[in-house]
């Protein structure tokens, strides 16, 4: 055990520079500039060796909504990020049924899109609608913010029935028009979005869940596909927006907590072989790595309030192999998390959490970062591209009360990591505009 101990000090004895000594000086002078003491907060960024060097790297720290930094990751792996979500939709004369895929962003703006769908087939009165589990429907999906939210077939059965039966829209009349207005032509041409209200109409009597698919045997049932755009658009938009409900329910598809353990622990193996030695303020029994939830909202069992936690240290390793592995599949970090200077929508469902942050000439369209806030947490974790490559980075202060002072801290460390690497390197990003659909009907 104390080989193992002076091996891992003098490698990174071996590995300290300047650079690294007086980005850790820097960190605790600004700390000391805010009162705030060192020792309850950690910094950490990637060295040239791609180590973690900083002030508490190793320390347990909650992580807020940084969380979904790692929800995309593992969706990321798992999944690819190319997947598609693809519902199944069947009809038999008056009777359709949804075979869902657990698509996280069954919205208002999806509806309203398969609305038009439905009415561009031919289908203007449906009997009854039937659903199986794996479809969560939630008009509020991409603008949820909120606690952690549990749907039940209830709710997707009346959303269904609310968005689908036109004679009783009263309120939807006025969304539907605003969602012409916000909509680009060139997405509602593609789409074939219907533009008129006279020219919607469904009708529908019923809508229910079902255990199992009743029309799967039919043989003259109609088979259509719905598929969702590529996930990494989904995660994108959470990630900019940091929206509680889609990565929970990602974090649920991929299999929850337990799933989550089982398919971080060999990497962190591999990762951080001494991680059990050099970890702070952990006991003896306890993960590096716990996520409760995707979106790094607190569960709680027994009334007891559990928070996502890791070290700064894991938090960095996870986003260089994030940004790694999209890069061999010829995507890119940018694509799936918020860009500085460009993800600055002040509303809709892109509504930015960094819209107001890093938007100065010294390092705009150089950073790809992730904010998290809870009451006792302030966070900020991502990549910088500087003239002397890329350097992943995390701060987490763990504080109460006005959290100000902690992001002004962090605003200006990130800019310490620019200085110290020969200024910032422009990154290669074109925004664009984000719909939850991919394609017609088909």
């Amino acid at each position: 055990m104390m080989k193992r101990i002076l091996l891992s000090s003098s490698v990174l004895l071996a590995l300290s520079t300047p650079a690294m000594a007086n980005l850790k000086s820097d960190w605790e002078k600004i700390l000391n500039n805010y009162n705030m003491s060192p020792q309850y907060h950690s910094f950490c960024y990637s060295n040239e060796a791609g180590q973690a060097q900083g002030s508490n790297p190793h320390m347990k720290v909650r992580l807020a909504s940084v969380s979904k930094l790692i929800t995309s990751y593992w969706a990321s792996e798992s999944l690819g990020a190319d997947y598609q979500y693809k519902s199944e939709f069947y009809l038999d004369g008056k009777h359709l049924h949804i075979a869902g895929d657990k698509d996280p962003i069954y919205s208002k703006r999806k509806l309203f899109f398969l609305l038009s769908q439905l009415n561009n087939l031919g289908i203007h009165e449906l009997d009854k609608i039937t659903f199986d589990s794996n479809l969560i429907v939630f008009s509020k999906a991409e603008e949820y913010t909120g606690d952690i939210l549990r749907m039940t077939s209830a709710r997707t059965a009346a959303n269904l029935k609310d968005f689908f039966h036109t004679p009783d829209w009263n309120k939807l009349k006025v969304a539907y028009r605003d969602f012409i207005k916000s909509t680009p032509k060139e997405v509602i041409d593609h789409l074939q979005i219907r533009e008129e209200l006279d020219d919607l109409d469904l009708s529908v009597k019923s809508v229910q869940v079902v255990k199992e698919n009743p029309l799967k045997d039919v043989s003259e049932a109609k088979k259509m596909i719905h598929l969702s755009p590529e996930i990494i658009k989904y995660l994108k938009a959470m990630n900019i927006q940091s929206n509680n409900f889609i990565a929970d329910q990602v974090f649920n598809k991929l299999g929850g907590e337990s799933e989550f353990d089982k398919f971080i622990a060999p990497k962190l193996k591999e990762w951080l072989p001494n991680l059990d030695i050099d970890r702070e303020n952990f006991s003896a029994n306890e993960l590096s790595i716990k996520l409760y939830s995707g979106s790094g909202l607190p569960e709680y069992k027994s009334s007891q309030r559990l928070d996502n936690y890791a070290t700064c240290s894991i938090i960095v390793k996870i986003i260089e192999e994030l940004d790694k592995s999209l890069d061999l599949a010829g995507k890119s970090l940018q694509q799936m998390v918020a860009v500085s200077g460009s993800d600055i929508d002040k509303s809709g469902p892109t509504k930015s959490t960094i819209r107001a942050r890093f938007l100065s000439p010294k390092v705009k369209n150089s950073l790809v970062v992730k904010t998290g806030t809870l009451f006792h947490t302030s966070t900020l974790a991502g990549k910088v591209s500087t003239q002397q490559g890329s350097k992943y980075f995390g701060v987490f202060h763990q504080l109460r009360g006005w959290k100000g002072h902690a992001k002004a801290s962090q605003d200006e460390i990130v800019k310490k990591i620019v200085d110290s690497y020969g200024g910032a390197e422009k990154l290669e990003y074109q925004k664009e505009f984000f719909f939850p659909a991919h394609e017609v009907l088909r």
